[in-house]
């Protein structure tokens, strides 16, 4: 690493603590607010010019990185980047990124981040040249991550938007009902609405209990005083708590342990299969996601499985639930928000007519599949950042062997 100097962190970019802006002092605007967890608001009035980096400074937060390309006002909950020395801004914010704050904690209970306690510490950084080129390739990674996150969103509100015309607004019954044009459906799949309604839903529609419709099915834990029942090893089941339900987005594949197949057998553990609907209803009520593939999950997550033959296929299931307004079950414990298995196998559902749904799937399959395509390649091309970004930052991997890593990696 020949071009690479020697700098304390103060040298190479100077930190200093944010500013303070209460609530009452804020104003409508477009610029971000980044707090310690990122953008938490935004004001009318910029403190900071961009681009911009802060680290979360206590608790949960500290260490927490964000850049911010345009002008922003750094909350008191951050130190931020006041100057960068010349140092290419988006390449500090992966090397803060990659660094280890936690030697560096100048508080007691709570962990706490001192600009006094990281200044002086001494580290190796790259020319500038060798700065762009790192930035460059970790950029082209998070910005591919961050489109096919926008290009999910506007995916999910398109699904979200047919599936309110058709199954809550009733647009084509209406048009029907109004001899006109539908304006969400075509004329062929318009004549397979009703014309007209009855007890408020559409004629010949039904009202249900969802374990009439659906097999709904509720997760275990086994006994944490038995740690042997819990794995780390990728080869058994995944196990999904409520924090790995949309972690990533629609689809869920992250865990953060896996049962043997020992403590699945003597447990009665639940194998939800793949392109399921799953529910929490205990603590944080009303999360929404489908499995990508197997896994098995909590006491406190409802899975709802497809039946054989049945018309009502995940993706109806999944919008239906997202749209659901759970304040209608109550709460069933006195002491934490949370509904019981009864009442979410009770939960009525709107059971449309079987060749509506068939067509409903039709449209709104590929757009699922998309996502979930999306969804997949996000996740891995953050492992392959999260790879590269150490190994870059600290000259393991430069930027000229690039190429080579990249296509193994992938």
């Amino acid at each position: 690493m020949n071009n690479w100097t020697v700098a304390t962190i103060g040298e190479f970019a100077s930190l200093q603590r944010g500013h303070d802006l209460p609530d009452g002092s804020r104003r409508e605007g477009k610029i971000p607010i980044l707090g310690s967890f990122g953008i938490t608001g935004f004001h009318d009035v910029a403190k900071e010019k961009g681009p911009g980096v802060t680290i979360g400074r206590s608790g949960s937060s500290f260490g927490v990185v964000t850049f911010s390309k345009v002008n922003f006002w750094p909350l008191n909950t951050t130190l931020f980047v006041k100057d960068f020395h010349g140092n290419n801004e988006k390449f500090v914010y992966y090397f803060f990124k990659a660094f280890d704050f936690s030697s560096y904690n100048s508080g007691s209970a709570q962990a706490s981040l001192n600009r006094n306690y990281v200044h002086p510490v001494r580290i190796q950084i790259p020319s500038r040249a060798e700065q762009d080129g790192i930035a460059s390739i970790l950029s082209s990674l998070d910005d591919k991550i961050e489109l096919n996150r926008r290009m999910n969103q506007t995916l999910e509100a398109m699904a979200r938007a047919l599936f309110k015309a058709w199954f809550v607004d009733f647009e084509s019954v209406h048009a029907n009902l109004e001899n006109r044009p539908s304006t969400s459906a075509s004329p062929e799949i318009a004549k397979l609405f009703p014309s007209d309604f009855e007890n408020g839903i559409p004629k010949g529609w039904q009202i249900k209990k969802m374990a009439e419709c659906i097999e709904v099915g509720i997760g275990k834990t086994p006994p944490r005083k038995e740690p042997q029942w819990f794995s780390e090893d990728t080869t058994n089941v995944r196990w999904v708590s409520i924090r790995n339900m949309g972690a990533t987005g629609m689809y869920t594949r992250e865990t953060s342990e896996y049962l043997t197949a020992d403590a699945v057998k003597k447990f009665n553990v639940r194998i939800v299969p793949d392109n399921t609907v799953l529910l929490s209803f205990k603590l944080t009520v009303g999360r929404v996601c489908i499995t990508d593939g197997e896994c098995t999950t909590n006491e406190a997550i409802a899975h709802f499985v497809r039946r054989e033959q049945s018309k009502l296929n995940p993706y109806y299931l999944y919008l239906y639930l997202r749209a659901f307004d759970y304040s209608s079950l109550g709460s069933t414990s006195s002491i934490a928000t949370a509904v019981n298995s009864k009442s979410i196998r009770d939960m009525p559902i709107l059971a449309p007519q079987g060749l509506i749904l068939d067509e409903f799937e039709k449209i709104i399959q590929p757009i699922f599949e998309k996502i979930k395509t999306n969804q997949r390649e996000i996740e891995t091309l953050g492992e392959i950042r999260d790879s590269l970004l150490p190994r870059l930052i600290s000259g393991k991997l430069r930027v000229g062997d690039f190429e080579t890593e990249i296509v193994q990696s992938v």
